[in-house]
């Protein structure tokens, strides 16, 4: 078999561009040299990868499959001609919300600034895995389980708050318990989201109503204006304030954990390194944590930012 990485790279401008013309504008080519690019490809594969029409270029089940691990190929042999060349070869770390939370810039800071060959650079992904499926990341912060065909470490754990308008009748509470949020409508993302009914019935409560919302920006919209609640993890409070509404500590809810997560064909070689570099973070803030509570007579630590 014979897959020129030109070829790659012309199925991956197509499939993101979704158009010969923006693909070859892209990778400076004229439209021909694309389409004969692709439709090489596809002979020597001897699949169609790309649905055409008049209006769309549309990936097929074959194209979409191959376009990802075209992707995780092209953003190896990247990485080796900038090792190779003493060049920058940049880290990609995909998060769907919140990021690392409150560590968010100490970490990416503290690791740009002694890795100045290999910075991480954060994209916003709304895909349970984080884009690590389609190639789109090397590496991704998950916090929920994590699919069977990626490997992860766990880097740390966040406790659970609630979401309120600001005028709702637990704002001024300084933490509430799982049976209080019962008679409410919990809003929750339907892509990447952590809340479900068994947080509810798995400690024998009834769960309370549920609905759905597109991104954690429909679904913060959704609380300020009062239509419903949220649970979710700590770091959305740092990464997210939004004004008009509140976040309340949950005090019986279980933690959740982070993941950093990767391919399991295509660990990143620098995966094990910031895995470390993010569980020292949120192993320093749990000491921190602890020496407050201790210096204030093992008084509970400060409850969660209350931001509205």
């Amino acid at each position: 078999m014979d897959i020129e990485v030109r070829q790659l790279r012309v199925l991956v401008a197509v499939d993101e561009e979704r158009s010969f013309t923006a693909a070859a504008d892209r990778l400076r080519m004229s439209q021909a040299a694309v389409s004969r690019s692709l439709a090489a490809l596809e002979h020597e594969l001897g699949a169609r990868l790309m649905h055409r029409t008049t209006r769309r270029v549309e990936p097929t089940e074959a194209g979409a499959s191959f376009a990802a691990t075209a992707r995780r190929v092209l953003a190896e042999l990247d990485r080796a001609v900038a090792e190779a060349r003493g060049e920058r070869s940049v880290i990609r770390v995909g998060y769907q919300w919140a990021a690392l939370g409150a560590h968010t810039t100490p970490v990416l800071r503290a690791w740009n600034r002694s890795h100045a060959d290999a910075p991480m650079r954060l994209l916003r992904l709304n895909r349970r895995d984080g884009g690590l499926g389609d190639g789109l990341v090397d590496l991704a912060v998950l916090r929920h389980g994590v699919d069977p065909e990626l490997d992860s470490e766990l880097v740390g754990t966040e406790r659970r708050v609630v979401a309120l308008p600001f005028d709702h009748p637990l704002a001024e509470r300084t933490s509430v318990g799982l049976v209080d949020l019962v008679p409410f409508l919990v809003a929750g993302d339907r892509n990447t989201g952590t809340t479900s009914a068994e947080l509810w019935t798995s400690v024998g409560l009834p769960a309370p109503s549920m609905t759905q919302t597109g991104d954690v920006e429909e679904w913060l919209d959704l609380i300020a204006v009062g239509d419903a609640i949220g649970v979710t993890a700590e770091g959305t409070v740092h990464h997210y304030p939004r004004p008009g509404v509140v976040f309340v500590p949950i005090h019986d809810a279980p933690a959740i954990e982070v993941h950093l997560a990767w391919h399991r064909r295509h660990r990143h070689p620098a995966a094990g390194r910031v895995a470390r570099a993010i569980r020292t973070a949120y192993e320093e803030e749990a000491l921190a944590t602890l020496r407050r509570a201790t210096a204030a007579g093992g008084a509970p630590a400060d409850p969660a930012p209350r931001l509205a």
